[in-house]
Order: C-alpha cells, then sequence, then structure tokens
C-alpha cells in the first residue's frame, strides 16, 4: 500500500496530464458522479450508506437530503462555469487538504475548485468519516481515468510528523478545515502556504415584515439539516422584537414537524446533558422555552442580543432587537445569515463587518453552489497559484 508520501509524488507528477484534460470530459465525469452519489437508490450510494450513516450518526433521510443540499448546486451549469473562470495551474506539484469530520460531502466544495484549477491534491478524510472522499474519488476514476493519478484520499492520525512534515513541505498549497488546534498544529508545521477555515457558526435574521411560518419552516430546515454540526448551521435568530414571540412559536412548531421530515440521528450523552442544562437555565432566569424531546429542537426566547452558542441538537435561540446586534465578540466566527423579510442596510453591513461571507434566505443557507466563496476566498486561484 502506498504511503502518503508516495501517493503525494504521484500526485505531482500528474499535473502535465491533469491540465491536457478538456472541460467538456472533465465536466461530464464530474456532472456523472455528482449525480450518483446524489441519488440514494445508486450503487455507489448503496455501497456507501451504511458506513456512512454508521460514521456520522445521522438518520438515512438527514443523510440523503444533506447530500442532495450540499451537490445540488455543484452541478450542470454552475460547474461548468466554475470550470470556465478558473486559472490553471502551470507548474508541477499537488496541494494538501485536511477535512472535517462533518458535514459528509464537503470534499465537493474543495475537489471541484481543484479540478478546474488543474490542481493534484491529496485529502486526508478525517479517521470519524473517513468514508466519502476515497468513494467519490474513486467514482470519478472509474469515469474518467486519467484522474486516478490526480486526487487522492488517505486516513491517518492526526499530527503525525512522521506522515505529515513532508506533505506540509512539499505541497504548494495546504487548506485545512478544523479547529482551533488543529489549525494552530498546523500552523506550527509551517507549510510553504496555509489557507485556514476555522471553526464558524450561522445565525438567522428575521424583519417584522416577513411571512413568519414561512420564516420558521425555512429557518427549522436550516437547523435540522446534518444535526446543526455545520458551519452553516443557524444556531440563533435575531427577530424584531415586536414579532420574536409569535416567530418563536412557529420556529417551535416547525422544528416539531421536521424532527418527523428530517428524523435526528444519534446523539451523544454530552449533547443531551447540554441541551438539558439551557433549558434548565431558561427556567431559572424565567425565560420561555419550547421542546419536546431533547435531540428534536429547543427554541429560547431570549431577553438580550448577545449571541450564545447551542448546545446542539437543533436548540436555537431566538433573540429579541430592535437595533444592529452585538457581534463584537464575534468577528471572524460567523460564516452564514439566513434571512427573511427586509434586512436594513445597517444590519446587513455589520454582519459583513463581522465576517460573514453567506447571505440567503431562510431554507437555502446551506444550499450553497459552485460560485459560493467559503470567508471570501476564491479557493480555485489559490489553487492554481500555490507557493
Amino acid at each position: 500500500m502506498s504511503t502518503p508520501e508516495v501517493t503525494a509524488r504521484r500526485l505531482a507528477a500528474s499535473a502535465p496530464a491533469l491540465r491536457a484534460i478538456a472541460d467538456d470530459d472533465l465536466l461530464e465525469a464530474w456532472n456523472d458522479t455528482l449525480a450518483a452519489f446524489l441519488d440514494s437508490t445508486s450503487p455507489e450510494r448503496r455501497t456507501l450508506d451504511p458506513d456512512l450513516l454508521q460514521a456520522t450518526g445521522l438518520s438515512p433521510a438527514g443523510l440523503d437530503r444533506g447530500l442532495r443540499t450540499i451537490g445540488a448546486g455543484m452541478a450542470g451549469e454552475p460547474a461548468a462555469a466554475a470550470l470556465r473562470r478558473a486559472p490553471k495551474q502551470q507548474r508541477d506539484g499537488f496541494s494538501f487538504v485536511i477535512l472535517p469530520a462533518s458535514p459528509p460531502g464537503l470534499l465537493l466544495q474543495s475537489l471541484l475548485p481543484a479540478l478546474a484549477a488543474r490542481a493534484p491534491v491529496l485529502f486526508k478524510s478525517s479517521r470519524a468519516e473517513p468514508f466519502f472522499a476515497p468513494a467519490f474519488l474513486a467514482a470519478l476514476g472509474r469515469r474518467l481515468p486519467i484522474l486516478r493519478d490526480a486526487c487522492a484520499a488517505a486516513t491517518w492520525t492526526g499530527g503525525d510528523l512522521s506522515i505529515e512534515a513532508r506533505l506540509h513541505a512539499g505541497a504548494r498549497l495546504v487548506a485545512t478545515y478544523g479547529n482551533e488546534s488543529t489549525i494552530a498544529s498546523i500552523e506550527a508545521a509551517d507549510p510553504r502556504r496555509l489557507i485556514a477555515f476555522g471553526p464558524k457558526l450561522s445565525v438567522g435574521r428575521v424583519g417584522a415584515d416577513a411571512d413568519l411560518n414561512r420564516a420558521a419552516r425555512g429557518m427549522a430546515l436550516d437547523v435540522a439539516l446534518f444535526d446543526q454540526r455545520g458551519c452553516l448551521s443557524v444556531e440563533a435568530v435575531f427577530v424584531d422584537r415586536a414579532v420574536a414571540g409569535h416567530f418563536a412559536d412557529s420556529l417551535a412548531g416547525a422544528l416539531g414537524e421536521m424532527a418527523t421530515e428530517l428524523p435526528p440521528g444519534r446523539s451523544t450523552a454530552a449533547e443531551r446533558a447540554g441541551v438539558r442544562l439551557a433549558r434548565e437555565d431558561a427556567d431559572l432566569r424565567g425565560l420561555a422555552w419550547s421542546g419536546d424531546a431533547l435531540d428534536t429542537g429547543t427554541v429560547i426566547l431570549e431577553d438580550h442580543a448577545t449571541l450564545l452558542l447551542s448546545p446542539g441538537l437543533r436548540t436555537v435561540r431566538v433573540h429579541a432587537t430592535d437595533s444592529v446586534p452585538a457581534l463584537d465578540d464575534w468577528t471572524g466566527r460567523l460564516q452564514g445569515i439566513a434571512f427573511a423579510g427586509r434586512m436594513p442596510a445597517t444590519v446587513r453591513r455589520a454582519f459583513e463587518q463581522a465576517g460573514v461571507s453567506r447571505f440567503a434566505p431562510a431554507g437555502q443557507l446551506q444550499a450553497t453552489d459552485a460560485a459560493w466563496r467559503n470567508g471570501g476566498i476564491d479557493l480555485a486561484a489559490e489553487f492554481a497559484a500555490g507557493s
């Protein structure tokens, strides 16, 4: 079995052949592979799903809806446009991408830019979810065999310098998704060039003019997808004070319905304890809250506009506000906003200044497409430029 270092050398040598692939051939292979992985009845998914369900803890319906949400906007014309506009890597060499455990399918958001830039990439899958990346890359290689030598996935214990030191030193670019300690350890390894997508969270914003029932249904989906474990999962909603109570009630009802449509997956004792503590804290502070089972959703109507972390398991704090929320402590840690109704320019500007890179209508926050730039970063251009 090849070591990651041997695989990286093979990838680096594939750069000239990768540059020679026509956009049309690459797009056909990409679209065919993606279509198979978004179809729960395909042979690829029937083979993959048992392992992926075990690794992620998602329910079958939750896994299927999540993958389709991530992938649907990365096929067809959006993918074709990404291939057309991307600059191409002109020098030989490979890049190194470190994937997170959740959400599954996040590989797509770095793989398509790499292919568009004709950049060979070694992906390190998380030990907690080592299945999606190699399965997708193998299927892609079956459709376009030259890609077998241009993209690869491997799994090992993170921080093993006997494996990683030469990868960090040899890669034209290292891109990592992870927590602060993971990023710090990679920075200490002094790679030639590093792009870090650190831990972030997303929130919602509902104006007084919004259709509250429609906003609640959309926001519930943005909460429930991937059981609130993605950086685009909504953890709190800022709502105009005049309608905050009505919206909180509507959101609680929508989350209850969502628990039937997208049943929650496995939860840990620590997660359940966190929700229980959040509910008890709300009781002690005299706050209104709604929720049934610990893993099917909790809505807490807060009496302040200070953003607090959710304990997870579809727990959402609704903050009644009259003005711009206080975001100073969260600058650089916010990813997206799901909105309903009018958003004043001052409010949007505050979120933009806090680092929000995605604004989307409620219910569509996690339905990113090939044009989205995570954190404002044009990943295809970064792959092409390298070190």
